[in-house]
């Protein structure tokens, strides 16, 4: 199978079917009912795929461990705060100091642009990493390891995982460009955005959970 194909047909293929795609789809859209908590189990199976799409095996189903599941969640929570939490507090520390600025007062445009790059470059990186650690976290299970350099290193410096990572990041991009527009749409929006978001975040994991494993088999 094309790499594209599988890619796509990834959240609905294997045993489970289409069940796991249902799961996190329902989860995301009871999410904006009631903030935070239902994604939380999100970013377990979240986790969970990344380490199956690694080892070239197919979605499990959602419920297959609980206990499993609400350790990779909270382990995968601790491990997107480590990478992107800074960047993310720095960058509303930058906007809150733009629009506080009194009228008339003249902005530090110098600051705010070495600020500025200075976020977005940290953010990336821990963007980048992120997928090499979560997949170690889930095929390991050990937060220390997630963020060991021999870990890290020989899959964040090879070109494998780059061109990898990339194709993901970009199906992310175009997964919350076009998931944000069907949010617009009255009555049926938030759950339309929120399957789309659902199918394009399983791709994604696909993407970069075989990224990873080509990094680390060359």
């Amino acid at each position: 199978m094309r790499p594209s194909i599988a890619a796509v047909s990834y959240p609905v293929a294997g045993e489970a079917g289409e069940r796991p795609l249902l799961a996190v789809w329902l989860l995301l859209a009871l999410s904006v009912v009631v903030p935070v908590l239902p994604a939380i189990p999100v970013v377990g199976y979240l986790v969970r795929a990344l380490a199956a799409s690694e080892r070239g095996d197919s979605l499990p189903p959602f419920l297959a461990d609980g206990r499993t599941l609400l350790r990779r969640s909270l382990g995968g929570l601790v491990v997107c705060l480590a990478l992107l939490g800074v960047p993310f507090a720095a960058l509303l520390v930058t906007v809150y100091g733009i629009v506080t600025l009194e009228p008339g007062a003249n902005a530090p445009v110098g600051r705010i642009l070495a600020g500025s790059t200075a976020v977005l470059f940290v953010g990336l990186l821990g963007t980048y990493l992120a997928p090499v650690a979560l997949t170690a976290y889930g095929r390991d299970g050990s937060l220390r390891g997630a963020f060991s350099g021999a870990t890290l290193r020989p899959v964040a410096g090879h070109a494998a995982y780059f061109f990898g990572w990339t194709l993901g990041f970009t199906a992310l991009v175009v997964t919350v460009g076009v998931g944000g527009a069907l949010f617009t749409l009255s009555r049926i929006g938030p759950l339309a955005g929120t399957f789309v978001l659902a199918y394009g975040l399983l791709v994604t994991v696909y993407l970069w959970g075989r990224a990873v494993e080509r990094a680390r088999r060359r």
